[in-house]
């Protein structure tokens, strides 16, 4: 229990110090656009983070990715002689 705490701690002070660090100065320099992918790529990681402290269970990223390629190397096999 005390191991999940520090875990959770720590995950914690990295994701706050991860914000503390970038977002100050993207909002003095307005820059919205980069602010909006830096909270779209930090707030899935967050939760994936967490999902992976508390043991949940959590879809696997390279699943979707070699869903996503499979067709494409399926018709590149043949062309490229590759076993794929």
């Amino acid at each position: 229990m005390v191991n999940l705490i520090l875990t959770f701690l720590l995950v914690t002070l990295a994701f706050g110090l991860i914000i503390f660090l970038e977002a100050p100065s993207l909002i003095s320099k307005k820059k919205w656009r980069e602010l909006g992918a830096f909270t779209v790529l930090l707030v899935p990681a967050i939760i994936y983070g967490y999902g992976l402290i508390f043991d949940l269970k959590l879809p696997n990223p390279s699943r979707f990715i070699e869903s996503l390629f499979q067709p494409l190397a399926t018709m590149l096999g043949p062309v490229l002689g590759a076993g794929l």
